[in-house]
């Protein structure tokens, strides 16, 4: 898939993935579904169709998908709606090789898909975390 698109700003920063790349996921799709119109036997028609369905949720995913790191907190948006920690009530924030979770002080979970970020986007990321979190640590 590629890494996001990640802008930075002076009050934090925004990632999203290109346009593009979500309908490239909804072009296969298209591609699956047909195939699958044309496959005579069940199975093989089964698997095209299971394809399709995944690539349509990956290209509404990708097309849906936006965090961002503001003077506020972090909110991340995607299929299953939108969550907002606010930078003081951050309780803890895990980091593993493909993922970083802040989780809030009501077990509220925003996880950071990391696998497709370049090491500096990455990187950028963590900073802008751990500098909000100091920030909302030491205002209150």
């Amino acid at each position: 898939m590629g890494p996001p698109r990640l802008t930075l700003t002076n009050a934090g920063l925004s990632v999203e993935y290109p346009w593009f790349r979500g309908a490239g996921a909804l072009a296969a799709a298209l591609g699956a579904a047909l195939l699958a119109l044309t496959m005579r036997r069940v199975w093989p028609r089964v698997a095209a169709g299971a394809m399709a369905a995944l690539a349509v949720a990956v290209g509404a995913h990708l097309l849906a998908y936006r965090l961002e790191a503001d003077a506020a907190g972090l909110s991340a948006r995607g299929l299953g709606g939108r969550r907002v920690v606010a930078w003081p009530a951050v309780s803890r924030v895990e980091g593993g090789p493909g993922a970083i979770v802040v989780v809030g002080a009501d077990e509220t979970r925003i996880e950071v898909d990391t696998t497709d970020f370049r090491a500096e986007q990455r990187a950028s990321l963590e900073r802008t975390i751990a500098r909000r979190i100091r920030e909302g640590a030491s205002s209150h």
